[in-house]
């Protein structure tokens, strides 16, 4: 006859091995990244552009996760916004993960935002933001790759134009793909989330 220790025994190793194994699994499926949506698969793409220290590519930034805006310093609204929203969220990371995680500005307005400028502006908000620029052909080439657009509405000789521009937040993953897509006015909480979600991947 089986002894009642031995029953309880074998029963408390049969729920650990359980337990063991829903947390593993449970463990691994939270630290697995969303699938990259179908829509921006075919989206993004490396790219080399100014900044006031010299060439800055994306490429450079692998391992890290990258927010990427198409603005400008003179945007009213949108753009100040995201910046802002891109500042608060970062300082909801852990130090650890603001090490990872890089903003860049890519300024739709190469007549006015020098990349001096764009240093300025950027470092304003917080410095994990960049600001990088090149000329109108080289933009709308990037623009393009990330389906987006801007518009330079001048009005006569004025320098006082504005730029209408699509409004998205583009997040890079440490591979250097396109891994979401946000709205410029998405709250921090939001940012903070797909962020996040980016930093599980791996190179």
């Amino acid at each position: 006859m089986v002894s009642r220790s031995k029953v309880w025994t074998c029963g408390m190793i049969s729920i650990c091995l359980v337990a063991v194994t829903v947390g593993g699994a449970w463990w691994w499926i939270n630290s697995q990244p969303s699938p990259i949506p179908q829509h921006l698969q075919d989206m993004g793409g490396d790219f080399t552009l100014q900044s006031a220290d010299g060439p800055m590519a994306l490429e450079d930034f692998r391992g890290k996760v990258v927010l990427v805006y198409f603005g400008y310093t003179n945007c009213p609204d949108a753009c100040p916004m995201t910046m802002s929203n891109w500042a608060r969220a970062f300082i909801q990371l852990t130090e650890e993960e603001r090490s990872k995680v890089q903003g860049m500005l890519v300024s739709v307005d190469p007549a006015r935002d020098t990349p001096e400028t764009l240093k300025e502006y950027t470092a304003y908000f917080h410095p994990n933001i960049i600001g990088v620029t090149g000329s109108e052909e080289e933009l709308r080439k990037i623009v393009s790759r990330y389906r987006s657009d801007f518009e330079i509405e001048h009005e006569g000789n004025s320098e006082n134009y504005t730029v209408a521009h699509m409004s998205f937040v583009y997040v890079i993953d440490p591979q250097g793909k396109l891994r979401d897509l946000l709205a410029h006015e998405s709250l921090p909480e939001e940012i903070v989330k797909s962020l996040r979600n980016a930093l599980k991947v791996r190179l």
